[in-house]
């Protein structure tokens, strides 16, 4: 049982975390980008699995993926965003 309560925690936090990306679904595309995200984002984030964190998916998606693919398409090595 010593691992039952680590992982209920972390199953409430990912039901939180989920209500919130939910909630930004509700902003327009404008407002999005203006916090450095895109429509896209949120729905990849919302496509996983219900134990997974979306927040977790949405920071690898703003800092991480789309600075790879777009340093990758412009032919420079990819690194890690500023923001991470």
């Amino acid at each position: 049982m010593p691992g039952f309560l680590p992982t209920l925690l972390h199953l409430l936090r990912a039901a939180r975390n989920r209500r919130q990306v939910v909630a930004l679904g509700e902003l327009d595309d404008h407002l999005l980008r203006d916090i450095g995200l895109e429509r896209t984002d949120l729905l990849s984030a919302l496509s996983q699995p219900r134990y997974r964190d979306p927040s977790r998916v949405l920071k690898v998606l703003c800092c991480h993926g789309r600075v790879f693919i777009e340093r990758v398409r412009d032919g420079f090595a990819p690194r890690p965003a500023s923001c991470c």
